[in-house]
């Protein structure tokens, strides 16, 4: 049972997850009420066993208690893991039984459910323990959600089941007593007991003591069944001592039908060996952690204890005085001697042998019943012979442990091709399927108006071309207006002009050499160009000087701030940063004169600061001042990043600059910007006399070889130098003091501007200054891109120029995608054959990119006679090229745009080889999705199937190792370049959290969301980051709590950074780990105590404005705060004055656009509906909420209706003038009057304003107008694109409520909504107009929808630390936003806690391998040497084999202990096996009947398997056929023959599992009503039934000839007798000093001769005598040898259930009615109600089931004739969902 549990708790560990287990001791009085005494034992024994290998546990008395109460408060835990089990056996009443105990009896009945109860009181998660499955690398569980928490029956329970939980402890010996026995125990037996079975041996003897000296009281047999009891339990005790593990597998007798045993050995061991086992280790496991001193794993084998006293029995009646001697066990002279100090130690006056078992002869069923026979052994598998050349080539050199027989099996049924007329050797072509479209509206009208016509005329032909030519245009306007939304991408990429094929390769020219008549004329236009430049910038500083100057005039700060913003950004600036100072680069060309100006800019702000006494000013305006420093500061800042280190500040510029910055209160800094402008010049100064040592030498040297040329330059020189003298007497001697540096530091006092900064101002910087730092950026420009690229950026431009691969692993919005465009850009640049693909894992993100690729390589012009596009799209429900959709024209595109499942197709396609030939690069974005449950396995095999090199990035890789050495092998095995790992940990921009909690946005500071217990144990997560603002405050709450303290008080911002000139950001990340690190140490010496720690959570709560620092923070709130800590789950989200009031709260603090994430699509669609009300309802009150309002309301109308017909009554008199004015001229004409007066009527006409004029609009009724203070939109925005977006409004949808929600600024985007809306949102959002946006997680992957905000509401188990951090990052958008904003909305703080300091777990992918790939594998195989025959194949064979390989030999997966490479290859071939006996597969591996079928459903596997047999076999046929001739009642849905037909596919396609205990009973409704039996389907024809039966049966057995075969030739090593939890080991060799019996022993010999043999089955579980035949998968999968990895995902049965009776063929699990029950109600809200499935799940699943079933139909026409019965109850079944579907979703 140790085994079972540690191997639950291994795979969890395996699968990412961390625990503890709860020990109760309150469960001792219900475990023996309900159970007999061993359980209880085992719990004492397991609770030793945990401690003495330090697996997480705590023990508490019960669940009602104090101290599990706080526990949970402190550790937090993500969900809770027990067992809903009902104890049934208690409360049965007997005769005997005491009323009252029994009434206690009934109560003890619900423990576990009371138990689970409690645990959702903590708002905590469920999880089930019956019904749990380990599924590739997740672990699936029911779960209860905290919701279901009823108090009110929780109360109640506890009142009823706390006094009988809380019995009275019995009074226990002293601590010492107990360790002294073991300690003289241990003493005693010297080397006669080894440590692993110290304590083991100690019970045994005391238990040997006891019951000695009750046999002395005890008479006749009893005494003698106790006395021989106990030397058989010290014989067992030799056995498990130096017994291998493996040799205690044998076959034994029944004991149940042994008399003996049952009357009296089962009683002793009941009641008095388990209860003292439970008793003695209760003692021991209340010692401290440190007082074990032993374990009690393998405490007592039941089985071979039994087997002993069995074999005592036998061998007493060979001989004559019913005694057994010692050489009947021949045990060795070591183990005789252990033996004789174990008898010692029970104090007994006996020898230990003989066993005198004559005692016993009057006792009833002294004889052992017969020996059960040992379960046969498995022989090795025979497979048929399968001769495929794929195979041969890859496993050729794979010795399989198996044989192969040369024989076929039995013939085809043929049902469906004799009886049934279907089509043989048929092939559907996957990709040509999926690229057939669903032609629109628009199209099938044409058609049939062609079809009308009869007969088309030419005319009609150009209509119908000139139709899909509009069509092309509407793409096309479509595509570039949503390309125009990425703003910028037009600009990131030079024109494509030719290709480099194309280019002629020239001759390298050496250049004309230059005379010095040339060279003087284009050094004079040089100096000519110059001049003009510093004449134009002369021009543009005269200008500027009144723009300067007025600076000096501003009266107050905000004023200031304001024109200084203006000045140096610009009006039009994106965000408020001076970095690069936009606004002086237009206007100056020179960096001199751009200098010059910001040195007036900082005189004159001395002068204004000067004064506007800063310190004056009231302390309420004093965060407006703050603001202005601010700024001042961040001026300064980077004028010297941008001039200073360039050394273009001369001495008295710098010293201006100190005395600014000392002015505000940044004197350290000041001084540092000055040491490093002293260091610059004095490195200048070095630099210049060495150039001048070598101008000397090289004069010297060119003396001798040119006199000429020496003689000019030393004119030349000589002019230089009267030109230099008379430049320095222009300057005067004010600038000889130049040559010291020194004369330029501020040394004097200076008069202070402002005292707000305080004593320390690095900590003023980090507080307020976070967003402003510097960033580290690429210094130097690459020709490569248009920016300047970091240093890891450039490696990756490095990698994509050698044609090499890349691990890209970095934040988001860090700058990474740019190297996927790059790519594209190479390619396209090569020829116009190359192809570069991108894999995007959403529909969402494959429309962005397109768009994108349309923007950045839109200027790629093709040649004429080419019929090539730039870019396609490829998906499963359209394709496209260049944004016309066009069926298959994607094969024309030099860039494709696609998914996963797709390219997957493309790639293993034999008919697409020359498409694959032709690719040249493939950008995987989003690649952390490669370890996704669903579509993991398509990245994985694309992964592996590419033939060339590719660019995988992401932002969310825990630790990458893995990850990159499997990319590198499978890399290598094609014979690729290498693959490089680019890693970059760097945010652009902060995320700064809050908490959204009573109305008001609170600061939330990560270090609250540490739980102490937690991180003294296991440290913080590597991903926990700090903003600057988050440091200081850290460090400054910490100092006030522990005090003075050396290591600490060195962290001080003041101290840390002192020196420099400013902090930038990889200054403070260096600060957060050195901070970090240091925590660590003080909690680990416990310099911070626990008191402390709750004390410092505490106070990071306040706004570290109102704490920490400067002179001039807002005074302390009066009122008392809420403890976030003790937040709990809310639902105001979903009220609309929440919404409304935060997102005012956000548009006020100017951090919108803001995007709330929630997973449930219901929730988000009323959040939105929610809050279009609430505005509507808001503005109407504002103009018609009373009297007042309606009678202002009615005369705004009044008046703009007076306005109207006095600007209409103008506009009609100038069109009457402009009439008789125009009659005039025409009557002039007429009468042939003069042209010069002709000609002066008509100027007149045309250059009157008055009859120019504009029809005037009638106005809008204020009440259809959209008030700007209730709506979100951007009315700049509204301003540039008013007709786009209103055309894009319009067009957005049907439903007016969304519509109104798109005009007001607000919208939704999830994967349930028609994509014409879902467009709308991304471009109206990119574009400015959209702000506030309710979404799913499909906005979480790599969508450009950046914002500024971020808010989490509503709870998911989806929800995950991976889901928020892709989430959180779309927050702080990279060139518009300086810090990004995440905010918690009715979230529970447990909740944030886990979010926020969570670790990313490590990348791993799944076992993938299955019959299906391999099948997929083998019929395009066999098409790819059809097409080699007929010399069309697109591609070398061998090359196609090289790409399959690594499919089939290297999946993504890591195992500590299995051997993968065997593994994976037996897998292979006995996959290979499956496809034969199901008839899909000849035995050369070309494919059969409906092999075709099967893998073109290959997504569906295993239904795809079962469902083919169901075909093929005629059942499905047969049933159907059966069930027609039933009629149908109208009324009645479940008589119809498409729901019985539904019935079938439910327990096979899209099955859903239902737990353990399922509520029965129908719901309480009067219409609506689901099903009979729901939530439970019902069961399946009996012959149909049947037939799968009989295919898991069959499937069954042969993967556990799989098992068996893949290790038979591996030996019991260490490896499998280590328990996988607690890496205890046991015995699985020899001891050293010899065997454990001698020759003679008659024990040996028998014990070898029922050994029961195994291979695939572990040690542990072999120990109850089963061999190697399992009971079911889920059997199969716990209990094989950990040399094998198997879960229950890579065995592909159909509704098997996990224990099933060994030795038959199991029934089928039950399964969950969804299906059934929507096709009867119709209603998917109900699902949720009766199945347990939400709103997003149930869509989702009806949603793929119908496209399930289209794609089945359309295999089906390939294969069925017209009038066949399944296909067309199908299509009947397809189109009533489909039509139900689109009934719902108008609702």
């Amino acid at each position: 049972m140790t085994f079972l549990v540690e191997q639950l708790l291994a795979s969890m560990q395996s699968c990412g997850g961390v625990f503890r287990l709860i020990f109760f001791d309150a469960f001792k009085s219900v475990f023996e009420a309900a159970f007999d005494n061993s359980l209880w034992a085992f719990r004492e024994a397991f609770l030793n066993h945990c401690r003495a290998n330090r697996i997480d546990h705590a023990v508490f008395p019960h669940w009602y208690s104090q101290e599990w109460k706080d526990h949970i408060t402190t550790w937090r835990p993500s969900f809770f893991l027990l067992a809903d089990d009902s104890l049934a056996s208690l409360g049965e009443k007997d005769d005997d039984d005491d009323e009252e105990d029994d009434e206690d009896d009934v109560k003890k009945k619900g423990s576990f459910q009371a138990m689970m109860l409690r645990c959702l009181s903590f708002r905590v998660h469920v999880a089930l323990l019956r019904g749990l499955q380990r599924r590739g690398n997740r672990v699936m569980a029911f779960t209860v959600e905290p919701d279901n928490h009823d108090s009110f029956i929780d109360f109640n329970v506890q009142g009823a089941l706390q006094p009988l939980l809380e019995e009275e402890e019995e009074e226990e010996e002293q601590e010492a007593d107990v360790v002294a026995a073991l300690q003289g125990f241990q003493k005693r037996a010297a080397d006669q007991v080894q440590p692993d079975a110290l304590l083991r041996s100690l019970l045994l003897c005391q238990f040997a003591k006891n019951t000695l000296a009750a046999a002395e009281k005890e008479k006749g047999a009893m005494s003698d069944v106790l006395r021989l009891t106990v030397r058989v339990m010290m014989v067992q005790e030799m056995l498990l001592r130096y017994l291998t593990l493996d040799k205690r597998a044998f076959s034994t007798v029944s004991f149940n039908d042994w008399g003996l045993w049952s009357d009296c050995i089962e009683p002793v061991l009941q009641n008095a060996f388990y209860p003292h086992l439970a008793k003695e280790l209760g003692r021991w496991n209340k010692l401290p952690q440190q007082e074990t001193l032993g374990e009690s794993c393998d405490l007592f084998d039941g089985r071979l204890f039994g087997h002993l006293f069995k074999f005592v029995v036998e061998e007493s009646e060979k001989d004559k005085k019913n005694e057994v001697k010692a050489e009947a066990f021949g045990f060795s002279k070591y183990v005789m001697a252990e033996l004789e100090f174990l008898w010692s130690e029970a104090s007994s006056k006996e020898k230990f042998f003989p066993f005198k078992v004559s005692g016993l002869k009057e006792l009833n069923g002294l004889k052992p019943p017969a020996l059960e026979p040992a379960p046969a052994a498995r022989n090795m598998p025979a497979l048929h012979e399968i001769s495929s050349d794929l195979k041969t080539y890859l496993w050729k050199d794979t010795e399989f442990a198996i044989t192969e027989k040369d024989e076929d099996t039995e013939g085809d049924a043929r049902l469906l091709w004799d009886r049934y007329s279907w089509r043989e050797g048929v092939r559907i072509n996957a990709v040509a399927e999926a690229q057939a479209m669903e032609k629109n509206e628009g199209q099938k009208k044409m058609e049939e108006k062609m079809r009308a016509k009869g007969k088309i005329t030419d005319k009609d032909r150009e209509f119908e071309r000139k139709f899909h030519l509009k069509m092309r245009q509407l793409g096309l306007k479509k595509l570039d207006f949503f390309a125009k939304s990425l703003a910028g991408a037009d600009k990131l990429h030079n024109p494509i002009i030719n290709v480099r094929s194309e280019q002629k390769t020239q001759e390298e020219v050496k250049p004309a050499k230059i005379s010095a008549k040339q060279q003087e004329l284009i050094d004079k236009n040089e100096e000519k160009r110059k001049k003009e430049i510093q004449e134009q910038d002369e021009k543009q500083l005269a200008e500027w000087e009144k723009k300067v100057e007025a600076l000096a005039q501003v009266g107050n700060p905000s004023e200031l701030e304001k024109e200084l913003l203006d000045l140096l950004i610009g009006y039009n600036r994106i965000m408020d940063s001076f970095v690069g100072f936009p606004a002086l680069q237009g206007p100056f060309k020179t960096q001199e004169a751009q200098v010059k100006v910001i040195v007036k800019v900082v005189k004159n702000l001395q002068k204004v600061l000067k004064k506007l006494q800063l310190d004056k000013i009231p302390p309420e305006n004093q965060v407006k001042v703050r603001s202005l420093v601010v700024y001042i500061y961040c001026l300064v800042q980077e004028a010297w990043n941008s001039y200073g280190r360039k050394g273009l500040l001369d001495g008295r510029s710098i010293k201006l600059f100190q005395e600014l910055l000392i002015a505000l209160g940044f004197p350290l800094n000041a001084k540092g910007m000055f040491q490093e402008w002293k260091k610059a010049q004095i490195s200048k100064g070095e630099d210049k006399d060495d150039a001048d040592a070598k101008d000397k030498k090289k004069g010297k040297d060119d003396k001798k070889d040119d006199k000429k040329d020496k003689k000019k330059e030393k004119e030349k020189d000589k002019k230089d130098d009267k030109k230099d003298k008379k430049d320095k007497d222009a300057k005067g001697s004010k600038d000889a003091k130049d040559d010291d540096p020194d004369d330029f530091e501020v040394t004097k006092k200076v008069e202070p501007f402002w005292s707000g900064v305080g004593a320390d101002e690095y900590a003023f910087q980090l507080l307020y200054m976070g967003p402003q730092m510097t960033r580290l950026v690429g210094t130097s420009p690459d020709s490569r891109v248009g920016f300047k690229p970091d240093k890891w950026q450039r490696d990756l431009l490095d990698v994509v120029d050698n044609h090499e691969s890349a691990l890209v692993i970095a934040p988001t919005a860090s700058g990474k995608t740019f190297i996927g465009y790059y790519a594209m850009d190479q390619v396209l640049r090569d020829d116009h054959e190359g192809i570069a693909v991108y894999i995007a894992p959403s529909k969402a993100l494959v429309n962005q990119v397109s768009a994108e690729i349309y923007a950045r390589f839109g200027s790629k012009v093709y040649p004429a006679h080419s019929t090539k596009e730039l870019f396609g799209v490829f998906l499963k429900e359209y394709n496209s090229a260049g944004g016309v959709f066009e069926a298959g024209k994607w094969r024309k595109c030099q860039v494709l745009v696609t998914v996963p499942h797709i390219f997957e197709m493309l790639l293993l396609s034999a008919e697409y080889q020359d498409w694959v030939a032709q690719l040249r690069y493939v950008v995987f974005d989003e690649v952390h999705c490669i370890g996704g449950q669903e579509d993991g396995v398509q990245w994985e095999h694309c992964m592996q199937l590419i033939p060339c090199p590719f660019i995988a990035l992401s932002a969310t890789v825990a630790d990458p190792t893995f990850f990159h050495s499997w990319l590198s092998h499978i890399s290598k095995q094609k014979d690729l370049k290498k693959v490089s790992i680019v890693e970059h940990k760097e945010r652009w921009n902060d995320l700064y959290k809050y908490v959204w909690h009573k109305g008001e946005i609170r600061p939330l500071h990560p270090f609250c969301c540490l739980v102490e217990s937690s991180v003294r144990r296991n440290g913080m997560s590597a991903d926990l980051s700090l903003v600057p603002r988050e440091m200081v405050q850290l460090h400054h709450e910490v100092g006030k709590i522990i005090g003075a303290n050396a290591k600490w008080d060195k962290l001080s911002p003041g101290k840390y950074f002192a020196g420099m000139a400013f902090a930038t950001k990889i200054d403070s990340r260096k600060y957060e780990k050195d901070l970090k690190e240091t925590f660590m140490e003080l909690l680990q010496e416990n310099t911070l105590k626990s008191e402390g720690f709750a004390q410092l959570t505490l106070a990071l709560q306040q706004n570290p404005e109102e704490t920490v620092g400067g002179t001039f923070n807002p005074p302390p709130r009066t009122e008392e705060e809420t403890d976030l800590r003790t937040l709990e789950k809310s639902t105001s989200y979903l009220q609309a004055a929440t919404l409304f009031k935060l997102c005012k709260d956000l548009h006020n603090r100017d951090i919108l656009p803001a995007i709330f994430f929630n997973f449930s699509r219901k929730e988000i669609e009323r959040m939105l509906k929610k809050l279009i009300d609430e505005l509507e309802k808001r503005q109407y009150d504002k103009y018609f909420g009373d009297e007042d309002a309606k009678y202002r309301t009615k005369k705004i109308n009044e008046r703009r209706k007076a306005e109207y017909d006095k600007k209409k009554d103008e506009y009609d008199k100038a069109q009457k003038m402009l009439a008789s004015s125009k009659q005039e001229a025409t009557a002039a004409r007429k009468n042939n009057e003069n042209e010069g007066r002709a000609g002066r009527n008509t100027e007149a006409v045309d250059t009157t304003a008055e009859l120019m004029m504009v029809e005037p609009q009638e106005p809008t009724d204020i009440a259809d107008e959209i008030d700007p203070e209730f709506s979100f939109h951007s009315a700049k925005a509204l301003g540039v694109w008013q007709e786009d977006i209103d055309e894009l409004i319009n067009k957005s949808t049907k439903e007016p409520w969304m519509k109104e929600g798109l005009r007001r600024g607000i919208g939704m985007h999830h994967e349930g909504l028609k994509r014409p809306y879902k467009e709308a949102v991304e471009i109206l959002f990119r574009r400015g107009y959209l702000r506030v946006v309710f979404a799913t997680g499909t906005l979480a992957l790599g969508i450009n929808m950046p914002c500024r905000s971020t808010i989490f509401c509503g709870d998911s188990l989806e929800l995950t630390g991976l889901m928020y951090r892709q989430m959180s990052g779309r927050a702080g958008r990279r060139g518009f936003d300086l810090l990004g904003q995440v905010i918690f909305l009715d979230k529970a703080f447990s909740k944030i806690q886990r979010l926020v300091t969570s670790d990313l777990s490590t990348l791993a992918g799944e076992f993938t391998l299955s019959p299906t790939i391999l099948l997929r594998a083998l019929h395009e195989w066999e098409t790819v040497g059809e097409l080699e025959e007929e010399k069309t194949l697109g591609r070398p064979k061998e090359a196609i084999a090289k790409s399959l390989a690594p499919v089939f030999t290297t999946p993504f997966f890591e195992s500590k202990t299995a051997d993968l490479v065997t593994q994976v290859a037996y897998h292979s071939r006995f996959s290979l096996e499956l496809l034969y006996q199901e008839g899909l597969i000849e035995r050369d591996g070309s494919t059969r009947n409906l092999a075709n079928f099967c893998a073109f459903l290959f997504e569906e596997e295993p239904a795809n398997l079962i469902f083919g047999r169901l075909l093929s076999s005629g059942l499905l046929h047969e049933y159907l056929e059966q069930e027609a001739k039933k009629k149908e009642v109208k009324a009645d849905r479940t008589t119809h023959l498409t729901v019985k037909l539904a019935v079938v596919l439910g327990w096979i396609f899209f099955r859903q599992r239902l737990p353990p205990s399922v509520p029965s009973g129908r719901p309480p409704r009067k219409k609506f009503l689901p099903s009979e039996g729901c939530p439970k389907l019902p069961a399946l024809p009996p012959r149909i039934r049947k037939e799968v039966q009989h295919y898991n049966a069959q499937l069954f057995e042969l993967f556990q000839q799989f098992a068996y075969a893949t290790v038979s030739g591996a030996q019991i090593e260490e490896k499998d007798v280590t328990l996988p939890t607690s890496h205890r080991t046991f015995r699985h060799c020899v001891d050293q000093r010899g065997e454990l019996f001698d020759a003679k022993s008659a024990l040996a010999p028998q014990m070898g001769a029922n050994l029961v043999k195994y291979q695939a089955r572990s040690p542990f579980s072999a120990l109850g005598g089963v061999g190697d035949q399992f009971r079911s998968p889920a059997d199969l999968c716990k209990n094989c040898r950990n040399v094998l990895h198997l879960d229950l995902k890579a065995i592909p049965t159909v509704a098997c259930p996990a224990n099933a009776p060994r030795g038959a063929e199991a029934d089928l699990e039950e399964t969950n009615s969804w299906l059934l029950d929507y096709l009867i109600h119709g209603q998917r809200r109900y699902l949720w109600e009766d199945n347990g499935l939400n709103a997003t799940k149930a869509y989702k699943l009806i949603d793929d089931f119908i496209q399930m079933l289209k794609k089945a139909e359309r295999a089906l026409q390939a294969f069925a004739p017209k009038e066949d019965l399944v296909l067309n109850t199908m299509s009947k079944l397809a189109l009533e969902l489909a039509d139900r579907q689109k009934r719902v979703q108008k609702q």
